[in-house]
């Protein structure tokens, strides 16, 4: 199927079912003394309030249930349809935490800004720029603090399934997902849940962004990936004022694709090393956020389209990766950091018998700088150790482009 058909097709579909939900259903239980609803419809949630909810997108072997926290910030009333309706997620794999504390301090901050009177326990300072010059907040935001709960108590970037002794699922790789009814498994049935459960199948959503990391045992900046071919996500990118925007087609099945298939503008923004909080990565983000949030005239006040200048003095903007690996097991040493530029045949390493005994130099293929290195020594054949951001000619890109529509071809990263 051609890429514009399918584009069709998902535009369609979500056209005739973006508009079913019409109301937040509540199953009429609580935990933690927050409501569980099974479908949230941003326009009956309070207005003028940070609200909690829980969703139970599936339950696992022996019929115990999941739960994903949910915050939703809506604004003045009118503003539910008016205004920009954004979504910022995380932790759609189990190690990836400076997401979880970027989207939690994000609604913080927001409670802090006094633009939400049904709160009564928002913060009385008002030093952020963003309240400063008062009047109540224009939109709505759906916040997912965590996507895989599961994933964080195992330790585990992705979903387990106990069937036939387990198995392991990416989750961002089979959205928007299929209902048990439709024939799919708990991992699409899971994705499922979120994409018409909390998204409404597109109809609580403008704009989106999906918060990662790097897989655990790796080292790497604040950077993105962005299909420029949808209006929109350019902006969105350059917005985050990363050390790197990877200009991408896409992966499917992954939360950006399915987003921009749709004709959402969205991102995936890559914070840093999985398994860690970075206080400097997730204050660069939540950042982020209320710049994207003032862009989207989220705070009030005429159209700001365009009155925001993005600093990218310090962005390097790519269209390929290319990835270092080693041909045998043993002791991978590196010689280059992370952002470190690099020349086509350059040493950048080498790995070692378990005698010290050097097996092979590593080099770079291409010359472009380093977005990320493997900080564990500890190696296995075919095993990558970094990758290098560089720019392709025009007739890469377009292999590149053809090799993701066809089969997908982002590798271990988002």
């Amino acid at each position: 199927m051609l890429p514009s058909t399918k584009t069709a097709l998902l535009s369609l579909t979500t056209l005739l079912l973006g508009t079913t939900t019409s109301q937040t259903i509540y199953t009429g239980d609580t935990l933690q003394g927050y409501p569980i609803i099974s479908s949230l419809d941003i326009t009956d949630v309070p207005s003028n309030t940070i609200s909690r909810f829980w969703l139970s997108p599936a339950s696992g072997q022996g019929g115990l249930p999941y739960f994903l926290p949910i915050f939703v910030a809506r604004g003045t009333e009118e503003s539910a349809n008016s205004g920009t309706r954004l979504s910022l997620s995380a932790s759609i794999h189990g190690d990836e935490l400076n997401p979880v504390a970027v989207v939690q301090k994000i609604f913080a901050r927001l409670n802090e800004t006094g633009r939400f009177p049904g709160n009564s326990d928002h913060g009385s300072g008002k030093s952020d720029e963003e309240s400063s010059a008062g009047g109540l907040f224009n939109g709505t935001i759906i916040g997912l603090p965590t996507q895989n709960p599961q994933g964080n108590l195992l330790n585990q970037r992705n979903f387990f399934t106990s069937a036939s002794n387990g198995f392991f699922t990416n989750l961002n790789r089979v959205f928007p997902g299929v209902t048990i009814a439709e024939g799919g498994g708990l991992p699409d049935a899971y994705a499922a849940a979120i994409w018409n459960g909390v998204w409404g199948n597109t109809s609580n959503v403008d704009v989106a962004v999906d918060f990662h990391t790097l897989s655990t045992g790796s080292l790497g900046p604040l950077w993105c990936y962005a299909d420029y071919r949808l209006d929109g996500v350019q902006r969105l990118a350059e917005l985050l004022e990363p050390d790197m925007i990877k200009i991408d087609p896409g992966e499917p099945g992954s939360i950006e694709t399915t987003w921009v298939e749709a004709g959402v503008p969205a991102i995936t923004v890559e914070i840093g090393p999985g398994n860690i909080w970075n206080s400097t990565l997730i204050n660069r983000t939540v950042d982020y956020a209320f710049r994207l949030m003032e862009d989207l005239v989220m705070f009030g006040g005429s159209s700001s389209s365009g009155g925001i200048v993005p600093d990218l003095s310090e962005t390097y903007i790519v269209t390929n990766f290319s990835g270092t690996a080693v041909s045998y097991s043993g002791w991978a040493e590196l010689d280059v950091g992370v952002l470190e530029e690099v020349e086509e045949g350059q040493v950048i390493g080498r790995v070692y018998n378990s005698w010290g005994d050097k097996l092979e130099d590593l080099s770079a293929a291409v010359s472009g700088r380093v977005l990320d290195v493997l900080v564990d020594p500890a190696v296995e054949a075919g095993t990558g150790v970094a990758t290098i951001g560089y720019n392709a000619t025009a007739s890469e890109w377009y292999i590149r482009v053809m090799r993701s529509v066809l089969s997908g071809s982002r590798k271990g990263i988002a």
